[in-house]
């Protein structure tokens, strides 16, 4: 069975970082429209909620995969979260070469 600390260390960690990276985005791109980065920075914390009351409430039996699912909807999540910043990171290039 996985340790439930490390789970939630992963969780805390991996949510903490995209958080980060949007607050980093949203210091050197200005320009971007401040609710985009709000709302990433909003779905990332949810995310991090309905995961860490996922982990509290494993089943007795089938716990392997339970976490197993919440590892890989981690995983997906932050990716999309991620993929969302890159695309915000697009368009500040774009509105920036513009202005060139």
């Amino acid at each position: 069975m996985a340790n439930l600390r490390k789970i939630k260390k992963d969780i805390t960690f991996l949510v903490s970082e995209v958080i980060l990276d949007c607050y980093l985005f949203w210091d050197f791109h200005p320009d971007v429209k401040e609710q985009d980065v709000k709302d990433i920075v909003y779905e990332a914390l949810n995310l991090r909620s309905s995961l860490y009351l996922r982990v509290n409430a494993a089943p007795k039996e089938g716990a392997k995969q339970h976490y197993r699912a919440i590892s890989k909807d981690l995983h997906d999540g932050v990716e999309n979260l991620f993929g969302r910043i890159s695309t915000l990171s697009s368009g500040g290039e774009a509105v920036a070469e513009q202005a060139v």
